[in-house]
């Protein structure tokens, strides 16, 4: 077991396999439902405002590139007239060229800006997907645990007016009856402290899809590890590190603006005109002359900025590969504890309350017995609800690490 652990610890996933598809299929309860699911995050990622935020700044990437791309000169028309002892007309045109390459060096620019605006989405969209997914099993595991807190309350509640009747009758002491109103009191309590959190939860949901439900798509099953597909992760393709990239090439690219800044571009005119009867034709031919800024500065300060933008590629890089190899982990360890829990922990525990309760009606056991045990069975459910819930989010986190989680989606269609 061991082996098969950190040998699955070395792979990475781009995707699940039929295998998967087929697993899933067999292991989840409600399959039908889960078109729901994926229509539900279709529905909600259409017109979300984070993806239109980010559509719209990689469509201006996207026009700022063209733009870049254009000569950077245009040509200059010029007029002229002086009214002296003779009357001198002209009209010429001049053009400044890019000797220099200032325009490719700005096409540069624009280009690794389109592939950040493209990183910027791709990033954006994972990034809204996992927290969906995770708002919607947050849901769900806070819902299960009300409803769990609900029969509860009522078993209480059922056990007190038994309790009562007991009492009545002497055949219950005082301090279990007590013991019995204090136990209602306390799975009160819990219910209410249920409903709270489920309001929060709900509130964080509602907030991320951008409207309310009375029925939201369920998460049924367990994700399944088994089929996982062996290979390497390309880290280079996450967004994350795309993004990093391009911000290095933008830096790399500035520098040959400010280099191409650096070199004066000259401008050819050409005019023609009369003076009396006398017909004109004139040439010009202008330099700025780079005397007063030279544009070092400019220079130094994008190799600096260069620098940064490597430094800052390095540190992602090592984010993004603890990230995963932590994801994992985290995913194999809550895994593993839902298996253990399900092949020695999840015992019908709906039929052990039924048993309790004949027991206590029968007075083979005491109050006080009957509640220590009754109210185990809830914390282990209430518990096992929990680790379900650390599961669902720990696949979510480990497939949003692996860039994997649109794949995922597309698995349960």
């Amino acid at each position: 077991m061991t082996k098969i652990r950190n040998a699955l610890r070395g792979v990475a996933v781009f995707g699940l396999s039929t295998a998967i598809v087929q697993g899933s299929a067999a292991a989840m309860e409600g399959s039908q439902k889960r078109p729901g699911l994926y229509e539900f995050i279709e529905l909600t990622t259409q017109g979300h405002p984070s993806l239109m935020a980010s559509e719209a700044a990689l469509t201006a990437a996207r026009a700022r590139a063209r733009g870049q791309a254009r000569p950077i000169y245009n040509p200059e028309l010029e007029i002229g007239y002086e009214n002296a002892e003779a009357s001198t007309k002209e009209i010429g045109i001049s053009q400044a060229f890019d000797w220099s390459g200032k325009r490719r060096a700005r096409s540069g620019v624009g280009r690794a800006e389109v592939e950040a605006a493209e990183a910027i989405y791709e990033l954006a969209r994972k990034t809204l997907l996992t927290d969906i997914f995770q708002a919607l099993s947050d849901y769900h595991t806070m819902a299960r645990i009300f409803t769990v807190a609900e029969e509860r309350e009522k078993l209480n509640e059922k056990f007190l007016s038994l309790a009562k009747r007991q009492n009545d009758a002497g055949e219950m002491s005082r301090a279990e009856f007590l013991t019995a109103r204090l136990a209602l009191a306390e799975a009160r309590v819990a219910k209410n402290t249920a409903a709270g959190q489920l309001s929060v939860v709900e509130e964080r949901l509602i907030a991320k899809v951008g409207q309310n439900r009375q029925v939201w798509p369920r998460l049924d099953g367990v994700p399944i590890n088994s089929a996982v597909i062996s290979g390497t992760i390309n880290y280079e393709q996450l967004p994350e590190l795309r993004l990093a990239q391009a911000k290095t090439e933008i830096s790399r690219a500035l520098i040959k603006v400010a280099k191409t800044d650096r070199m004066p571009d000259p401008t050819v005119g050409v005019r023609v005109g009369e003076e009396g009867r006398s017909t004109l034709v004139g040439l010009s031919l202008s330099m700025p002359i780079p005397v007063r800024n030279s544009y070092r500065a400019e220079v130094r300060a994008a190799g600096a900025e260069l620098i940064a933008a490597q430094q800052d590629y390095h540190s992602v890089n090592r984010q993004i590969r603890a990230r995963y190899d932590a994801s994992l982990n985290r995913y194999f360890s809550a895994s593993d504890a839902w298996h253990v829990w399900r092949s020695q922990g999840a015992e019908p525990l709906n039929e052990q309350r039924t048993l309790l309760g004949k027991l206590v009606e029968a007075r083979d056991i005491s109050a006080v017995n009957y509640l220590v045990q009754l109210n185990q069975t809830f914390a282990t459910e209430t518990a096992s609800i929990e680790l379900k819930g650390r599961l669902w989010n720990a696949w979510f986190d480990w497939q949003n690490a692996g860039g994997t989680i649109s794949e995922w989606l597309e698995t349960i269609q």
